[in-house]
């Protein structure tokens, strides 16, 4: 798989979120609105982010309900600004993937992917000063190639897997690994652009 690209869909984000503020403080993120031409100004909130459960959809969504809300109570509340809160989950075989603890844990969890299908949500929480709270989630299906354990050591070997939730990075070599998406490989890096710009040209 080659990394695709997601000019069009940036651009239609930039065209209805031309500045924005970034309540977290995910450097992938930062790095895609920035790829954008956006102008965004970060306020990460520390939030106590429960233990997920029960479906993934709602689950992600309530986290990120929970940035936005902790947000707008902040002195940092900006009202005449869009705000973006985001929250993105790994989901496989049943159960929810945080990020691998170390080098050994991120190595286990790559060589379970191998030829599997997992599910990637991302939801989303948006303040805008005239059409008030949007929200939503979005979910791609990231399927991996057979991979060897020579395979997942040389990507464990890269050191991408650090702060990474099920262990790999999709926007650097991650993709890699990778044999096809279905659905927005944006919302896999952890933004689901198309979601949001739909959203907010509503």
């Amino acid at each position: 798989m080659e990394i695709p690209k997601a000019d069009v869909e940036l651009a239609r984000l930039k065209a209805v979120m031309p500045r924005v503020v970034l309540a977290s403080g995910s450097p992938n993120r930062l790095e895609l609105l920035r790829s954008a031409g956006i102008q965004v100004t970060v306020r990460p909130q520390d939030i106590d982010e429960d233990e997920p459960s029960g479906e993934p959809g709602p689950a992600v969504l309530s986290i990120a309900r929970k940035k936005l809300e902790h947000y707008i109570k902040s002195n940092d509340f900006e009202p005449n600004s869009i705000a973006l809160c985001m929250d993105t989950l790994v989901y496989f075989e049943g159960r929810f993937l945080g990020k691998p603890k170390d080098a050994k844990e991120a190595f286990s969890e790559i060589s379970a992917f191998s030829g599997r299908k997992q599910e990637v949500y991302s939801g989303y929480c948006i303040y805008h000063p005239y059409k008030g709270i949007l929200e939503g989630f979005d979910v791609s299906y990231v399927v991996f190639k057979d991979l060897s354990a020579d395979d997942a050591k040389a990507y464990i070997d890269t050191g991408e897997w650090r702060g990474a939730a099920g262990g790999y990075r999709i926007q650097k070599t991650g993709y890699k690994l990778i044999d096809y998406i279905e659905g927005s490989w944006t919302n896999v890096i952890g933004m689901p652009v198309e979601a949001i710009t739909k959203a907010l040209e509503t």
